[in-house]
């Protein structure tokens, strides 16, 4: 077994081809992982390490070195501890098949960049629990002070029958019959004025971000900070996912007025949900719902086999998956004492939050914050459209 590894954009083109043999999620495609560091410049560079056993690439460790903040997870709410370098292995990042020995392997020639300063810890997002890397980084010396950032997340798929009827005899009588009350209670108070659009071609993609911004700056995601924003690296996304084929943007309006986006990649026979928003004063119709059921029709009659709802557990991706596994992110860090006062911090930030969690007035809580963040959100993006 040798490994070998690539720090720099001209070396990473002796490996393309077994990238984009080996690739199977959007995140780590090789249009969009070059994308994101061409438009980060020098504040962000390639960590990549190709496995090959019999001059045969059978894995590869996708991952970035960049300029990080250490912060502390309270929700919604996210301080900072201090400054770091950081080697983030991506959401999908390793890519092909790896084994106990491999993960051993790779985590212990880390391991030794990590003793030797090339960067301040190890990040390793949205990884299975069940992992082999996963054991292997948990695994490591002590000196390391590996540690799970959070408590495992549960991250939910769909699997779609062959046709529309069969989805709706999928689901449960309950989740059948809400869905078409909400319907109907919809057309009852806006007759005639519920349509959907699909978007896939490149020529297109520009158009979708533009109808999208004027749904996304009402949630409470633009509130927070996040999601889904209409700049130029989130176009240039889109279009290269539809260049490929890949894209998928759906819009759901009322009388011609956009109220509702969701957009994901198909991806093999997966669509990968990524962004999504509805206008906050239709909560009570679930129009975030009704479009997701929609979605799954469009999906079923294209023969995609698979919904994939991407990070974070929501109750919506509950009632429509029937299928999970969990999934954590590993930090390990350099062995110095600024770093062990960092991570004992957020140990014990982690520790708390996990005993708060489980406290019954939590989910209010959030409840009240998102609708919060919501209407600063809409106050803001009435500002910005006088």
């Amino acid at each position: 077994m040798t490994l070998d590894t690539y720090n720099d954009a001209q070396q990473l083109s002796a490996v393309r081809e077994d990238w984009c043999r080996l690739q199977n999620h959007p995140n780590v495609d090789w249009e969009h992982f070059s994308l994101y560091l061409e438009r980060q410049g020098s504040s962000a560079r390639p960590w990549v390490m190709a496995v090959k056993k019999d001059n045969t690439v059978e894995c590869i460790v996708a991952g970035r070195v960049e300029a990080d903040r250490a912060v502390v997870d309270l929700g919604y709410w996210t301080p900072t501890l201090g400054r770091m370098t950081s080697l983030k292995i991506l959401t999908g990042g390793v890519l092909g098949t790896m084994s106990p020995e491999t993960a051993a392997s790779v985590m212990g020639k880390v391991c030794d960049d990590l003793s030797e300063g090339q960067f301040d810890r190890i990040f390793i997002c949205n990884i299975r629990s069940d992992h082999p890397l996963t054991a292997a980084a948990l695994s490591a010396p002590k000196q390391f002070l590996p540690m799970l950032l959070a408590d495992p997340q549960a991250h939910w798929r769909k699997t779609l029958p062959k046709d529309v009827a069969a989805f709706w005899a999928g689901l449960s009588r309950k989740h059948r019959y809400w869905l078409k009350r909400l319907a109907k209670k919809l057309d009852e108070d806006f007759p005639n004025a519920l349509s959907y659009d699909l978007i896939k071609e490149p020529a297109q993609t520009d158009s979708f971000c533009e109808i999208s911004e004027q749904v996304a700056r009402k949630t409470f995601q633009r509130g927070l900070g996040v999601g889904f924003r209409n700049d130029d690296f989130f176009r240039s996304r889109c279009g290269v996912f539809a260049a490929k084929g890949a894209f998928r943007g759906y819009v759901l309006r009322l009388g011609g007025v956009p109220k509702a986006f969701w957009m994901g990649c198909v991806y093999g026979d997966t669509f990968h949900s990524e962004y999504t928003g509805y206008d906050p004063e239709l909560r009570h119709y679930e129009i975030g719902s009704l479009l997701l059921a929609h979605i799954m029709e469009e999906l079923v009659r294209e023969g995609v086999r698979f919904v994939d709802f991407g990070l974070g557990s929501a109750f919506y991706k509950q009632r429509f998956g029937d299928e999970s596994w969990e999934e954590c992110d590993v930090m390990l860090y350099a062995p110095t004492l600024r770093n062990r006062l960092i991570a004992m911090s957020l140990a014990a930030v982690k520790q708390a939050r996990s005993v708060a969690m489980k406290l019954p007035f939590v989910g209010r809580i959030k409840k009240v914050w998102r609708q919060h963040a919501a209407q600063q959100a809409g106050q803001q993006g009435g500002e910005a459209g006088e």
